[in-house]
């Protein structure tokens, strides 16, 4: 009885809020390309109270501090009254908690002022239009809260869709809810609200959403459905099994010639259950090829970092950013892979495969001269201005580094494992909620495969000495050379090019004399007959004028001064220097066929 009673005095007893952070974010009412934000702490005590934006967020391995773009801030008290705010850090503090607090996010994409912040992890806000909403740059976290609820209602125009991977509750025609478990659980689920176009469609058990805005309609989700159904089809047979069981792709395609504040800056975000792209709706052919390579690597993020990750990456520093040793695995992995699982479908052939790969260490080459680096020095200081230069370099010589560690552990295991499986394997010892200390990655490596795979990551990976590619080329029996000299055929100048901004007509601009005689403002119509479109030309020019096969004159039909006008030149043959080059040898052992085919999952 005592015990009864006591438990109906409990029930009556007030209980304090748990701590969250409820959030209102009015799209309906935009101005001057900001959206208004209203914050209220509940559950929530501190004196001072600071509401901390991100400087850097995981993935972008920059430093964008996004409360730059925040403005216009206020608060109450709960008495009504006014409460100052400052700005610290571009932090917002204030002298306790706040009943309320709201301010005014300003667009990323066409802010004039700011001009560094990549696209994919930016802000878009086109009123009654479309608005991108990468999270850590539309919100912060209470100091100290970091691990609390968000619930978050947008109000929104009516018709519009919210793409995501949140979850996501429709109360109205104008109104969502959306909530994340956490703050670095919001920063890793970015949001498009549009007039929506959609598509689903179920892949070796994961649920998979495109949601796609292109302003003139060039793109739709439906057209470039087919590219991410056979990609992940291609994904899906590289592992085997899943590691998530839903994914969205959201897309925007921009148009050519926008290039707001910060200039156009195309790719991609990844994140664990989406990834963010910012492409060009005009470039016709290109698109396909474009989806598939920066989708497919994106989504093999899912496998490092979201599964494989060090204790940086896992608790992030968003105050103060602390950046892992092994940028090379997340990055250089992923890239491999992206073009390793294509190769062993359908949608790239061996050529095209040991051509990219000898690209990626030709563009490496050029972007780190005669320096050396270590990787691992050169991830954990990211950050830094000498770093940033050539960031870039990740997904070239960064991608040639994970296909030689491929090599050397086929060699070590005598092909009974690969990077692949040692990754599936740390995915197994790791995943998502457990992550691994910095330093004890490469032990994890050489203990899974083999005592002398350590001399590879020492030499290449903490040391700064770069591979000899012709030993990891050598077992598939390919042979590289640093040069070859070639004959090619090339003209010698053909200094036109595509006007951007013109989306219809095909208009050049020429900057010097060329072989051609082009003038600035011709349109190209035809080349050896071939009608020439705003979606072909590329592949068009690339075939006759830019990379031509023969000698043969070569004739481009321009309209000048609304007549057409016919310009011929021939190209004539001359040495070609190639640098950095793989090719096959003539009689491969059966050794060697054998390590090409199991690579390549090649039947024969």
């Amino acid at each position: 009885m005592m015990k009864y009673l006591l438990a109906l005095l409990l029930v009556g007893l007030p209980l304090a809020a748990q701590p969250r952070l409820d959030i209102t974010v009015d799209l309906k009412n935009v101005v001057d390309d900001m959206v208004k934000v209203r914050v209220t702490p509940v559950g929530i005590s501190a004196s001072p109270f600071r509401y901390v934006f991100p400087r850097s967020v995981p993935g972008t391995y920059s430093k964008d501090d996004y409360g730059r773009f925040i403005v216009k801030a206020t608060a109450m008290t709960a008495s009504g009254d006014s409460l100052p705010v400052k700005r610290e850090d571009n932090d917002l503090v204030m002298e306790k908690t706040p009943a309320f607090f709201e301010y005014w996010v300003r667009d990323t994409w066409d802010d004039a002022e700011f001009k560094d912040v990549f696209q994919p992890s930016g802000t878009n806000i086109e009123k009654d239009t479309n608005y991108v909403i990468n999270n850590h740059a539309f919100f912060g976290y209470a100091e100290g809260n970091k691990n609390i609820p968000y619930e978050i209602t947008i109000l929104k125009p009516r018709g519009f869709f919210g793409a995501t991977s949140l979850e996501r509750r429709e109360l109205n025609d104008t109104t969502d809810v959306l909530s994340a478990k956490t703050y670095p659980y919001l920063v890793d689920n970015p949001v498009m609200y549009c007039v929506p176009d959609t598509v689903t469609f179920v892949q070796n058990n994961m649920n998979v959403t495109i949601a796609v805005y292109s302003p003139n309609k060039v793109v739709t989700a439906t057209s470039i459905a087919t590219d991410l159904r056979e990609l992940a089809s291609a994904l899906g047979k590289f592992f085997g099994t899943m590691p998530v069981s839903h994914y969205t792709f959201i897309f925007y395609f921009d148009e050519i010639g926008r290039s707001g504040g910060g200039g156009m800056k195309f790719g991609a975000l990844e994140h664990s259950h989406s990834s963010m792209y910012y492409l060009v709706e005009g470039r016709g052919g290109m698109i396909s090829e474009s989806i598939r390579g920066t989708a497919g690597h994106e989504f093999l993020h899912i496998l490092v970092p979201l599964n494989v990750h060090s204790k940086e990456v896992h608790d992030f520093d968003f105050a103060n950013p602390k950046m892992s040793q092994h940028l090379w695995m997340y990055e250089g992995c992923t890239e491999y892979f992206s073009l390793l699982s294509r190769v062993q479908d359908t949608l790239l052939t061996e050529e095209e495969f040991v051509r990219d790969l000898m690209r990626k260490v030709r563009g490496g080459m050029r972007m780190l001269g005669k320096r050396t680096m270590s990787w691992t020095d050169f991830g954990q200081n990211i950050l830094t201005d000498e770093n940033q230069k050539i960031y870039p370099i990740v997904y070239e010589t960064g991608a040639a580094l994970a296909f030689c560690l491929d090599v050397r552990i086929r060699e070590l295991t005598q092909m009974k494992k690969d990077l692949l499986s040692v990754l599936l394997e740390l995915k197994d010892i790791y995943g998502p909620e457990r992550p691994f200390d910095d330093n004890d990655l490469i032990n994890d490596f050489v203990r899974l495969v083999h005592p002398d795979l350590r001399a590879f990551f020492d030499d290449h990976v903490v040391g700064t000495k770069p591979p000899v590619y012709g030993d990891y080329l050598k077992p598939m029996g390919y042979v590289y050379k640093d040069s070859v000299e070639e004959k090619a055929f090339q003209f010698n100048s053909t200094r036109f090019f595509f006007k951007r901004g013109v989306k219809d007509a095909v208009v050049l601009t020429a900057r010097s004399e060329n072989d051609f005689k082009v003038v600035d403002g011709d349109t190209l119509v035809k080349i050896n007959n071939v009608q020439v479109t705003p979606e072909n030309k590329e592949t068009v020019m690339a075939m006759y004028v830019w990379m031509p096969k023969s000698d043969a004159p070569v004739e481009l039909t321009v309209r000048r001064n609304g007549a057409d006008v016919v310009l011929s030149a021939a190209p004539r043959e001359k040495p070609l220097m190639r640098y950095h080059v793989a090719q096959p040898e003539a009689s491969p052992s059966p050794e060697q066929q054998l390590f090409r085919k199991t690579l390549l999952k090649k039947a024969g």
